[in-house]
């Protein structure tokens, strides 16, 4: 950067202000877009590997949830990975229920595979639960009473009356059996009630005992992979097919409802919104090119035969060149220094000052390579 050069940018002061103001803006322009687009990229990869995609199953026409009455068969298949849908989904949230009485009063005895299949222990819904480690994998006869009642209760082993009848089935539409068992409590969890919560695979053992049989209430799981919706609905169909709520003839008994509605408006329209971006991006580079060969324009404008003067007196050609752009670069080269510093995008300053310089290259080239003595002449 030579005094001439800077001589020469201070005697023109509203071009050296256009100057600077159009690569301020061009170039912060290109960079937030850009940290834009790979936040909105990062974002949408999130979304695709952590979004929950809630799937229940129901009867054939999509009207029923519970008491489903679904036989181990079809409990079975959701939970195997190797014989059925097990490798494509995660936190499986099987339901299985009784009624009970004991010396401590009467209500529903439910088996649950997660905490997340009761409200009253799922957290995300303002719920809580304290029980030992492993308990909704347990087989054994333990239960979590309210925790308004555990203090009194907490260790102690009860005989309850159970009946199952709170799944009854089709087949057998007032219960499938009762019976007694001894079932210690060992947590407990927030609220009050008459509930009591035990493993699920404690459940179907129980079930089993008392009935000779072992079904499910209720059942709904989440999708391992949401890429593969497509995947876990074909090797869904054997047994849990296509709601149809128009069905005449269904088939099968069981079919199951995924609530990605949210999911894939989520996805069109940040999908959409870095479609827009992709688009922008391109622009704004032109953009800074046509602001490169505007810029090179105004500054050549008009100073012909002072290059040509500068030719005669023994200037190379090449030498020009450069001196006339290395001039016009040096407010783009600090515009882009300070902006991409500030916003931390240094490459994307980078492609916008490469692209600025290509303009200013073809209106620099335009004006110095006429021949001086051609010049001259016109003037003369």
């Amino acid at each position: 950067m030579d005094s001439f050069a800077i001589k020469r940018l201070l005697r023109r002061p509203w071009l050296s202000l256009l100057t600077v103001a159009i690569a301020v803006m061009l170039c912060a322009a290109l960079c937030y877009l850009s940290g834009y687009l790979d936040a909105e990229r990062a974002r949408l990869a999130q979304v695709r590997d952590s979004y929950d995609i809630l799937c229940v199953v129901s009867d054939i026409y999509g009207t029923k949830t519970d008491e489903l009455g679904m036989s181990r068969v079809y409990s079975d298949f959701i939970l195997s990975e190797e014989n059925g849908i097990g490798a494509y989904i995660r936190d499986p949230r099987m339901i299985k229920s009784f009624g009970y009485r004991s010396e401590f009063g009467a209500g529903s005895l439910v088996g649950i595979s997660s905490p997340r299949c009761a409200a009253a222990l799922d957290e995300s819904m303002g719920g809580g639960y304290e029980a030992p480690e492993g308990f909704f994998g347990s087989e054994k006869y333990v239960c979590l009473v309210p925790q308004e009642s555990y203090d009194e209760l907490a260790g102690r082993v009860f005989t309850f009356s159970v009946t199952d009848s709170a799944g009854a089935t089709p087949e057998y539409a007032a219960g499938n059996g009762s019976g007694e068992i001894e079932i210690q409590v060992v947590g407990w969890y927030r609220g009050e009630g008459t509930t009591l919560y035990m493993p699920y695979a404690a459940s179907q053992i129980l079930q089993m005992k008392i009935s000779g049989i072992a079904s499910t209430d209720a059942a709904s799981f989440l999708v391992a992979d949401n890429a593969h919706i497509e995947e876990l609905i074909k090797a869904a169909a054997p047994m849990l097919g296509e709601v149809d709520p128009t069905a005449v003839a269904p088939k099968g008994r069981f079919g199951f409802i995924i609530y990605d509605e949210q999911y894939r408006a989520t996805l069109a329209g940040m999908e959409q919104n870095i479609k827009r971006l992709t688009y922008l991006l391109p622009l704004v580079t032109l953009l800074s090119l046509g602001a490169g060969f505007l810029v090179g324009f105004l500054a050549t404008r008009g100073e012909a035969r002072t290059y040509a003067l500068m030719r005669s007196i023994g200037v190379t050609r090449p030498q020009l060149f450069f001196s006339v752009l290395g001039e016009q670069m040096i407010l783009p080269l600090l515009a882009a220094l300070a902006v991409g510093g500030a916003i931390r995008q240094p490459i994307f300053a980078g492609v916008f000052l490469l692209c600025h310089a290509v303009g200013c290259v073809l209106a620099t080239a335009r004006a110095v390579m006429i021949a001086p003595s051609a010049i001259l002449r016109e003037r003369e």
